[in-house]
């Protein structure tokens, strides 16, 4: 089995590949913005399977949200349909593809494109829109508040809450992997026309900077810390990929006596 995955470079695209090699899938051709451009025509002709991770967050010009996430989509397709190549689609799209800001319209434009081309060409199409995503190879600032904020406070550094009971809606990158994996298999689990990953959790914006910071004291003063639900463990081990280096290791107090 032959797979694209577009945005192989990125935070979902390296989790997705890792567990694909892991689960030993077939050919994988990683595409991202430094791929020689040539090589889309031959992975659009032999992919079975598209997984279009590609897309911009945080640009400098709010102009390249649109080039990004609409306009490499549309070339995307285009080889695709140059190939008559009409394999299965998965699209990564955000939950503020419902919301009217310039980042939430080029996700919409996205989709719209998307499933235009899925009734011109029959092809089978996936839209994924994806809440807040978090886990090991986040980036700090870019792709979600919870890597921003284990980062910070990894490094001692201060992290800011505007509004503290604000809920926010986090989706685990290891559920995110295990569903497009579902999706491959043409299992998705689909709510409302969209794909949609079966397990998130909903925590408050001054909940997950308390939790986030337990875990720094817990190093601190050597405790064990507190992982009684799901949410909590995969924070933590979050939050352990954010330590600096020299941080992982302990002093040992070694107690001897004459014998």
């Amino acid at each position: 089995m032959n797979i694209l995955v577009t945005g192989a470079n990125g935070f979902v695209g390296k989790n997705l590949i890792a567990e694909l090699r892991n689960e030993g899938y077939g050919n994988i051709f990683e595409y991202d913005i430094d791929t020689r451009p040539h090589l889309l025509d031959e992975y659009c002709l032999k992919a079975d399977f598209v997984f279009h991770l590609a897309g911009v967050n945080r640009p400098k010009e709010e102009e390249e949200f649109m080039e990004g996430n609409f306009g490499f989509t549309s070339v995307l397709l285009d080889k695709l349909k140059e190939y008559n190549n009409t394999c299965p689609v998965m699209i990564s799209s955000s939950i503020q593809a419902a919301l009217n800001n310039a980042y939430g319209r080029s996700k919409k434009a996205g989709e719209d494109l998307l499933r235009k081309y899925q009734s011109e060409t029959g092809a089978k199409v996936y839209i994924y829109r994806f809440s807040n995503l978090y886990g090991k190879w986040s980036k700090p600032n870019y792709n979600t508040v919870v890597a921003t904020f284990c980062y910070k406070v990894a490094r001692g550094e201060e992290i800011t809450v505007n509004d503290k009971n604000a809920e926010i809606e986090l989706c685990y990158i290891d559920d995110v992997v295990k569903e497009l994996l579902h999706c491959l298999q043409a299992k998705p689990f689909i709510v409302d026309d969209f794909c949609s990953v079966r397990e998130t959790d909903t925590v408050t914006v001054g909940a997950l900077r308390d939790i986030i910071l337990s875990f720094k004291e817990s190093r601190i003063n050597l405790s064990v810390p507190q992982l009684n639900r799901r949410i909590e463990k995969n924070l933590y081990s979050t939050f352990l990929s954010f330590l600096p280096e020299d941080e992982f290791s302990y002093p040992l107090k070694m107690n001897i006596d004459d014998r």
